[in-house]
């Protein structure tokens, strides 16, 4: 859906790679804005939107989704994290509809009043979206210190950490296209501070445009 008939609203993108600090600075930002989701929009739609559920089993098997209904992520991450082509299936069949949710809930938004909205989204350069946005925020990290937190947490192996990194665009290629770059490399602290600075040159930016 075109927000192109909004006046005076501004939609923000915030992406960066996996654990870059894009949740942190969404999570600050949500504080003072609203900030939407695309990847818990994604996910509520694979389970509540019958004809995602319907493209997926068509794409995965039926057995990609439990007795209950919910589905198998575990599953569906192995099969797409280590077969590009089932990965952009996948992102095929669920970045449409995430990205209609999108635009559909900011423009609720507006009409609510609010001026400026953020929307937090690890693939939006690669979901094609990103000249639906009139600022992009990208937060990146130098890679050896995202595998370090990643790896640390226990959650991931280096070598998962690494063919999920390969699976999105470059963190340099995103700070190119965005139009502020956040660089995470230290404290939560010092991300916090950069983020506050953006806020106030997109505020600024606002004002002036």
């Amino acid at each position: 859906m075109s927000k192109t008939n909004i006046t005076r609203a501004h939609l923000v993108g915030i992406t960066g790679g996996m654990g870059a600090g894009k949740s942190t600075v969404a999570a600050h930002i949500s504080e003072s804005y609203p900030v939407l989701s695309s990847d818990s929009m994604a996910k509520e739609l694979m389970v509540s939107d019958d004809s995602v559920i319907a493209s997926i089993k068509d794409e995965f098997g039926d057995d990609i989704y439990l007795e209950d209904g919910t589905l198998d992520k575990a599953k569906l991450a192995a099969l797409v994290f280590n077969d590009d082509d089932k990965l952009q299936a996948l992102n095929a069949i669920v970045h449409p509809p995430t990205s209609e949710r999108i635009f559909e809930t900011f423009e609720r938004l507006v009409s609510e009043g609010h001026a400026l909205v953020f929307n937090e989204s690890a693939l939006l350069f690669e979901a094609n979206v990103d000249d639906q946005y009139d600022y992009i925020i990208a937060v990146i990290a130098d890679p050896d210190i995202i595998i370090e937190r990643l790896t640390s947490e226990g959650r991931y192996s280096e070598e998962d950490v690494r063919r999920r990194m390969a699976n999105q665009l470059p963190m340099e290629e995103k700070a190119k296209f965005a139009d502020f770059t956040i660089t995470n490399n230290g404290s939560k602290e010092e991300l916090i501070q950069r983020t506050g600075i953006i806020l106030n040159l997109l505020k600024a930016h606002i004002r002036t445009s």
